[in-house]
């Protein structure tokens, strides 16, 4: 069983007086469906009350859960779970391996890559069967009117949402024959079975909920229909408080680039690290850049001259390395999301990305920063100094923090998810809304 979230609130019991749709297929069918009650208190991301609705609703989440559950997923579901909570009845359906199926689903996805052995266990065949199980003998257990799913993990006999940043069909179109960063260890064929499977769920989906327009218009543009589409950003997860002063940025001679990316590869580390070399011959020595994420220096050569390599570094201390730097450097070859750079505009520290996923939908050109179209370290380069010459860009980022602040907040993002529920329960696919009403 997962434990609650430190920070969520006793259960409410009582609730307000609701008025109810009619009730829907499914083992909660007896139950009418409510849809729309009084507000409740909530804690806004600027730390003050705020009124938000509370619905009555029962949410089952459905999370394959790593150890510890707050890191599961770079933090995704834990936040998003904690603020669910304080806007709707959520009730946990548990998914878990035992230790010995855990073992030999390890031992039969190992998998031998350019960097090492590797487990792509819990996205073999054993373990993928094992969670579907489980999902549906806790679903038909505890009976929740919908069950919110955090990535594809199979149908259930009642309505249910799935929560994801990328589809299998997505990346093999974005990337086809050539290898998906960060899935090298998959193989095209495995992950066109992945992506069967994937499909079938989502064709069974009540709603599904991309976490970018870019999963979103491609799930469209392969027959999903619109009204069961519905966009949820995530939220920050090392949230800044609406207010917080954003740090001063190019004091002094020096200019300080940061990338942070365990996956060194796949974040365009190579790329950086050529770059910054082609700036200090250009510009001198007062360009640095600091490394994180890697357990080891993952080139060849050593550290050059003007780079500061950290190695792996808590979550925690991230936030403190953006505001202590002048420039978020990651031209990253592919990124589910992209909450690195998130993380980084709510700190008001201008980015680099690339022209690619969902990094465009984050970083605007006049108040986030630049995107990269090539693997030429020229080109990144010549971004770079452009960006760190920008007055307006840093006035503009600054200025812009606070709203990126609001619009990137789990609070946001949980108040979303209730409402694609509340929607989708009223309108099953393949109805309008007269049809329902």
């Amino acid at each position: 069983m997962v434990p609650p979230p430190p920070s969520v609130s006793a259960r409410r019991t009582g609730g307000p007086t609701c008025i109810f749709a009619p009730g829907r297929r499914g083992p909660a069918a007896d139950r009418p469906l409510p849809w729309r009650c009084a507000k409740g208190a909530a804690v806004a991301n600027d730390g003050t009350a705020a009124e938000r609705p509370r619905s009555p609703i029962r949410i089952g989440f459905a999370c394959h859960w790593t150890q510890p559950p707050q890191q599961s997923w770079s933090g995704t579901p834990w936040h998003l779970r904690a603020a669910l909570q304080q806007v709707a009845d959520v009730q946990d359906l548990p998914l878990e391996l035992s230790a010995p199926l855990r073992q030999v689903a390890r031992v039969l996805g190992a998998r031998r890559t350019p960097h090492g052995w590797t487990s792509t266990w819990r996205h073999g065949a054993l373990s993928r069967a094992a969670i579907r199980r489980q999902l549906r003998a806790a679903t038909d257990r505890e009976h929740p009117d919908l069950v919110l799913q955090i990535q594809d993990l199979g149908v259930t006999s009642i309505p249910f949402a799935v929560l994801q940043d990328l589809s299998y069909g997505l990346l093999l179109d974005a990337y086809g024959p050539d290898g998906v960063p960060h899935f090298r260890a998959f193989g095209k064929r495995r992950i066109d079975r992945l992506r069967r499977a994937q499909d079938r769920v989502y064709a069974e989906a009540t709603v599904l909920l991309p976490m970018s327009e870019w999963l979103a218009a491609h799930l469209r543009s392969h027959g999903v229909p619109g009204d069961r589409v519905r966009v949820v950003n995530p939220g920050a997860n090392a949230a800044v408080p609406v207010g917080t002063p954003v740090p001063a940025r190019r004091v002094g001679s020096e200019r300080r680039l940061l990338f942070v990316g365990r996956d060194f590869d796949t974040k365009g580390g190579a790329q950086v690290v050529a770059a910054h070399q082609l700036l200090r011959r250009e510009l001198g020595p007062d360009v640095t850049l600091t490394v994180a994420g890697p357990a080891q220096w993952p080139l060849r050569a050593p550290v050059p001259d003007g780079v500061t390599f950290l190695g792996r570094v808590p979550g925690a201390q991230v936030g403190e390395l953006m505001d202590a730097h002048d420039l978020f450097v990651m031209p990253s070859r592919m990124e589910g999301f992209g909450i690195a750079f998130v993380e980084a505009l709510t700190r008001g520290l201008p980015c680099i990305g690339r022209d690619a996923c969902a990094m465009p939908e984050i970083i605007r050109h006049d108040d986030g920063g630049r995107l990269v179209r090539s693997e030429d370290p020229d080109e990144l380069a010549a971004l770079v100094a452009d960006a760190l010459a920008d007055d307006a860009l840093y006035a503009a980022c600054a200025a812009a923090a606070d709203g990126r602040r609001r619009h990137f907040s789990w609070d946001r993002a949980a108040s979303e998810v209730v409402a694609a529920a509340e929607q989708s329960l009223r309108v099953r696919p393949g109805e309008g809304a007269a049809a329902a009403g």
